[in-house]
């Protein structure tokens, strides 16, 4: 009996010990990681600092850990403050060009708790917990990129006719490497309106275009989001009213995301000159409706697109069989008929 009183003294000197050693393990602590990724470091910059997509590639996941940007520097650093149960972190992250891509180097440090410093002692190290999370995260960075973007298809509807829509929306103007993020903060801005208002929704969300140019370095666009009836808004507010008629339009369809868009509508253009028809930005409009998006689908590979290019109805003049006149002659009869050709 009292050797086993010894054995359970000496296994709680031994805990104090053990918890004394943690206790007193060096607080400071900095981290860093590197990965190349087969994207254009824009591209990469562009993803890592929308905060909206925090959620396809942090590495923590957990609401103890919040992530907010404190400064950013276009194409090249984002400084960020990472709460980690209730301790802040600064988190560094840099993006160099490769022949291949961009380097992005992700440096962590702060300061560790009891929580951390156990983890730290029994896995060998600081570096082997949080060196963990950021290999983790910029994997979570490449598998989304790389993968998630690269798979898409593109396939021409035909000719379809698109019905009239009241519609509310938001209009702006940004360049095309923003307009991703800018889009998709307006639709969070415009879905917030309608709950706000108890508006009843139509249909999906869609993007008109005043005009699609390939070579513009800025798009002007309206957020929209159909409605029921037209809405009549205060004069000087960010959203207002809108309606079109019905109009002839060549659609095609985008699996995949966004950043295939231009590709996409290439192809729609293509295609009507192929076919000899006239776009038609007078009586119809350019647009884009999101059939699978966000916030429902987090894979950009599962995203359906649909583009709509407004074109003109063919004339066709008919000649019927020409007709005796009194005199015995015959005289020709022209008929105007409008429709779409298949």
């Amino acid at each position: 009996m009292r050797i086993l009183k010894y054995i359970l003294l000496l296994l709680l000197l031994l805990g104090v010990a053990f918890i004394v050693f943690v206790a007193t393990q060096q607080s400071d602590y900095k981290v860093v990681r590197s990965k190349e990724i087969k994207v254009s470091k824009d591209f990469v910059y562009n993803f890592v600092s929308d905060s909206t997509a925090l959620i396809d590639w942090n590495p923590w996941n957990k609401s103890n850990v919040i992530i907010k940007n404190q400064k950013l520097t276009p194409s090249d650093t984002i400084i960020q403050i990472i709460t980690i149960s209730g301790l802040k972190n600064e988190s560094l992250i840099r993006f160099q060009n490769t022949k291949t891509g961009a380097l992005v180097t992700w440096e962590l440090k702060g300061k560790l708790d009891f929580e951390l410093k156990l983890l730290s002692v029994l896995q060998g190290g600081v570096d082997n917990v949080l060196g963990d999370k950021l290999d983790e995260g910029l994997n979570n960075i490449d598998t989304y990129l790389v993968k998630e973007l690269i798979s898409y298809k593109i396939a021409i509807g035909g000719l379809v006719t698109k019905h009239a829509t009241n519609y509310i929306q938001q209009i702006d103007t940004c360049s095309i490497s923003d307009f991703q993020k800018v889009s998709k903060s307006m639709l969070q801005n415009m879905m917030a309106f309608v709950e706000k208002n108890d508006i009843e929704i139509l249909g999906l969300p869609f993007i008109t275009y005043e005009s699609i140019v390939s070579n513009d370095k800025e798009i002007i666009f309206a957020m929209c989001v159909p409605v029921e009836e037209e809405i009549l808004t205060t004069p000087g507010s960010e959203i207002s009213g809108g309606h079109f008629d019905e109009f002839l339009a060549v659609k095609v369809l985008l699996k995949g995301d966004y950043s295939h868009r231009k590709k996409a509508w290439d192809k729609a253009r293509l295609y009507v000159k192929q076919k000899r028809l006239t776009e038609d930005n007078t009586n119809g409009k350019y647009i884009e409706v999101y059939k699978v998006s966000l916030p429902k689908e987090r894979k950009p590979s599962n995203w359906v697109t649909e583009i709509y290019v407004p074109v003109k109805k063919r004339v066709y003049i008919s000649r019927p069989k020409p007709e005796a006149t009194e005199e015995g002659a015959t005289a020709p009869v022209e008929n105007t008929t409008t429709k779409p050709t298949e």
